[in-house]
């Protein structure tokens, strides 16, 4: 069902703003030890550049995204304001850029134990705070055609909170606090940060944003209404098998799980080949094609034994990672912040009462399609070098990093002129 959506519900341009242009920041400063580690970035998938590398990306540029996307989603499709948002959002967006820095220093420059115990009060905080303010507003009733996403909302939110309290007990036990068996615990925050969380809000917020930028038809109900609760409590029944070590049960969990993933995935493409009117592909359709493509392809990996394939025993797992962090979740990332940040710039200024109408540019003319098809080859060749390099690391690895940190600089670039002309003509 297509929600109504409450323009004038819409927050400050200055609370989601400033997640979007931090974010490409941390991905570059991942791309950056990629070329600076090379080949030991993508050796082992638990070697302290690899986790810092995976935390630059997943905290600094996939959550800090969705969190300020969150800000301006609710209100508008849902109606629900998120209390103090202004506030909330300047606390949020300080502890999760430092919590995030500190985090991946202190994996990847073996800072100490303080470094790790100050990185789980920040991003604990910084959780906290967020899903406190969150759930404040999603507690709320909401318009029947918006039940679907708030629900959405609320399993990612609570696959969230999972992670964050598992992965600050990893850092406490980093920084000589407690015991606790690491490598189990940290394949299940893994998991639930992955699926529960990135995979499963991406989801959520597609059903809203793909039948509204890409001109589809709406999603089916069922998908909308059971995709999150179903894979939430496969997740729940997966964690329980992997500590309780119940094989039989772990696949059928993970079964469950994958299937709903290529459903999703499968369902997207469907809906983006049969577009109203048949309109031309646009950069944002090729990201959202090429997220699903990522998708399908690591819930295939995952099941089929290509492990026999490779020569190294984390290769098929780095492979996994690869597709799932920097090809599905990534790039419809991408995508929608070359719909939003437009979008957002150009609404501000049309409702600005002491702008004078000729001096309005066109959305186009924010951030046009240009300037997001020249990001969207450079991503493409990154992604592709990368995924190559989990099995030729040796050879592929620093091209990737390069490839990557030019789409990089090209997205903070594009969102940056976004926020500076809507700053300048504001100026004016």
């Amino acid at each position: 069902m297509q929600r109504a959506l409450s323009y004038a519900a819409m927050p400050a341009l200055r609370v989601p703003l400033p997640f979007m242009l931090a974010a490409p920041c941390f991905a570059l400063a991942a791309a950056l030890l990629l070329v600076w580690h090379g080949e030991a970035a993508l050796v082992l998938r638990w070697t302290p550049v690899t986790l810092g590398m995976t935390h630059l990306v997943v905290l600094g540029f996939l959550t800090m995204t969705i969190v300020g996307a969150l800000f301006q989603l609710l209100p508008v499709t849902a109606g629900v304001a998120v209390p103090l948002a202004r506030q909330v959002a300047v606390f949020c967006w300080c502890a999760l850029a430092l919590g995030t820095a500190v985090l991946a220093a202190a994996l990847g420059l073996g800072l100490g134990a303080t470094a790790f115990r100050l990185a789980a009060g920040l991003l604990g905080s910084a959780g906290f705070v967020f899903l406190s303010a969150i759930g404040a507003a999603i507690a709320r009733p909401v318009p029947a055609g918006a039940k679907p996403l708030v629900e959405g909302v609320r399993y990612a939110a609570a696959a969230l909170a999972i992670t964050i309290a598992i992965g600050a007990a990893l850092a406490l036990y980093l920084g000589g606090v407690g015991s606790l068996n690491a490598p189990l615990l940290t394949d299940i925050h893994a998991t639930w940060g992955l699926v529960g969380w990135v995979i499963v809000l991406t989801a959520t917020v597609s059903f809203q944003v793909i039948p509204m930028f890409q001109g589809t038809a709406t999603y089916p109900r069922l998908l909308e209404t059971w995709l999150p609760p179903l894979v939430f409590a496969l997740l729940f029944g997966w964690s329980a098998a992997t500590l309780f070590d119940a094989a039989w049960w772990r696949l059928a969990c993970e079964v469950g799980i994958g299937a709903l993933l290529l459903h999703y995935a499968v369902t997207t493409v469907a809906w983006l080949r049969g577009r109203k009117g048949k309109r031309k592909p646009d950069t944002g359709t090729r990201y959202w094609l090429l997220a699903m493509g990522c998708l399908l392809l690591a819930v295939l990996l995952h099941f089929i034994p290509f492990e026999l394939l490779f020569d190294s025993v984390d290769a098929l797992p780095l492979l996994t990672g690869v597709l799932v962090i920097v090809g599905c979740a990534m790039s419809a990332v991408n995508g929608m912040l070359y719909k939003i940040v437009p979008f957002l710039v150009w609404y501000h200024l049309v409702h600005d009462e002491h702008l004078p109408r000729e001096r309005i540019p066109r959305m186009s003319a924010v951030l046009g399609e240009a300037q997001a098809g020249r990001q969207w080859r450079w991503h493409l060749a990154g992604l592709a070098l990368l995924v190559l390099a989990c099995l030729f690391p040796a050879v592929l690895a620093r091209p990737a990093g390069l490839f990557l940190m030019v789409s990089l600089l090209l997205l903070a670039r594009d969102v940056a002129g976004a926020a500076l002309l809507y700053a300048r003509l504001r100026g004016a």
